[in-house]
């Protein structure tokens, strides 16, 4: 047993032996035919000219330099590859995906609205002997030379608040080198007409039977002052003017203004109308029915609504006479849509009057006095006529909701302190003060009288 057990010991040595030199052998060659690869390598490399030299740094590595970044290695002479393994280019390696603007719907256009314009239109205004020397007595730094702004203070909040303001200037305003003075030839200073734009009036009507007394001179005088004020003049026309329409455009909604008379003071020397010389520039608005007809017409062309001005009737009468009847019904015929009446220095009644197409057109007869120093109870009692020109998104267009406010015009018995004010917001006190009381009856009862007595309750506002 010994001796087997020894030769198989020895028999594992030698057998181990080989396999030792085996082994040497086997990576000897492996060794070999590595070290002839990696010489191969770099004799290609060489041949291929790759003259890129190595960096090196004392710095321990972290990271590959991006491709971008800059080195502080030294230049080289060394040619550049031309091989590139990428395409060169400004872009980024991995683009984005392309991105479209997100889809979205246009926006619908916006839905048309209604235009309305607000239009406030008040009556005569009569600058008496007694308001000239009021407004002088009140003169201040505001209001030099003629204070009579604050005669308005009692309704200035609704003259501004309106769209469109009218009044109508009853007399000239020539300038002092005609001289002041009121009735019968009436000539107010001009700061009547500055008053006018301080409170906010936009159209002033020149057009009465006071426009020519002070003859052809005070007439082209008037007009040419108020054609320095930012406010729209109608009723004063030169014969190559006189058909040029007269347009506000406010919201979008044109409004034509037109102006007649058919009333003219006598001339004292002659006991005839004044009238302007033959050889005149200047022309006076007669309300004559093709004049009316052409003129309308003519608007309704250019704008969206048509005012007529008419000074017309009997003085201190409450009712429209014939010729007023027939006039307005012209007008409405002709497709006018309000007519804004004056002269009677009283209220006359206001009404709808339906024109030959179906049309509707909305006449106030007579709006009374605004301003004045009048005797009579009759005389102080006024209306402002309060509505709206419309035209709605599908373009239909009316006027709607005309009021008649009620004003009264107060004095005091020295005939001074003039103050205008709401109807509504006068008194019975304040009637027992009037300067009127010592003509005639006078109260807060017979005023209210004359607005409930003629004109319809739907179109009183109190």
């Amino acid at each position: 047993m010994n001796n087997h057990d020894g030769y198989k010991r020895r028999k594992m040595t030698r057998r181990q032996h080989e396999g030792i030199l085996r082994g040497a052998f086997m990576g000897l060659l492996a060794f070999t035919v590595l070290a002839v690869v990696v010489f191969g390598v770099m004799l290609v490399s060489r041949t291929a000219g790759s003259g890129t030299p190595e960096v090196t740094t004392d710095a321990p590595i972290t990271a590959a330099p991006s491709t971008d970044a800059a080195t502080d290695a030294p230049a080289t002479d060394a040619p550049q590859t031309d091989i590139a393994t990428e395409p060169v280019t400004d872009a980024p390696a991995t683009q984005p995906p392309a991105t479209q603007p997100p889809v979205t719907e246009a926006p619908a256009p916006a839905e048309p609205q209604d235009k309305r314009v607000s239009f406030l239109a008040c009556g005569d205004n009569i600058v008496h002997d007694a308001v000239r020397e009021d407004a002088q007595k009140r003169a201040n730094a505001e209001n030099p030379g003629f204070n009579f702004y604050d005669m308005y203070a009692g309704v200035k909040d609704e003259i501004a608040a309106a769209d469109i303001s009218f009044i109508n200037m009853e007399g000239c305003v020539g300038g002092a080198s005609l001289g002041y003075l009121g009735y019968p030839n009436f000539n107010a200073p001009n700061q009547i007409g500055e008053a006018f734009v301080k409170l906010g009036f936009d159209v002033v009507n020149l057009l009465n039977n006071h426009t020519l007394d002070y003859d052809e001179v005070g007439y082209k005088n008037t007009i040419n002052y108020f054609n320095t004020l930012p406010v729209l003049t109608i009723g004063g026309y030169t014969k190559s003017d006189y058909d040029n329409l007269r347009i506000i455009d406010k919201n979008g909604v044109k409004i034509a203004f037109l102006s007649y008379t058919n009333i003219m003071n006598y001339d004292s020397t002659t006991w005839l109308p004044r009238e302007l010389p033959a050889n005149s520039e200047y022309f006076i608005s007669l309300a004559k029915d093709a004049d009316i007809k052409r003129q309308i017409t003519a608007a309704k062309a250019e704008a969206d609504f048509v005012v007529v001005s008419m000074h017309w009737g009997a003085e201190d009468s409450f009712y429209p006479d014939g010729e007023q009847k027939r006039l307005a019904q012209l007008c409405a015929d002709m497709g006018a849509d309000v007519v804004v009446g004056h002269h009677s220095h009283t209220v006359q009644p206001a009404k709808w009057l339906t024109g030959k197409d179906g049309n509707k057109t909305f006449v106030a007869y007579s709006l009374g006095n605004f301003i004045s120093t009048m005797h009579y109870s009759q005389n102080m009692a006024g209306v402002m006529l309060s509505l709206d020109f419309v035209i709605e998104k599908d373009g239909t267009k009316y006027v709607d909701a005309p009021t008649l406010i009620p004003t009264v015009c107060h004095y005091s018995l020295q005939r001074d302190a003039l103050q205008i004010y709401r109807m509504s917001e006068y008194s019975e006190a304040l009637a027992a003060t009037h300067g009127s009381t010592l003509q005639n009856s006078f109260s807060y009862a017979i005023l209210k009288k004359y607005i409930t007595d003629n004109i319809d309750a739907q179109f009183i506002e109190w």
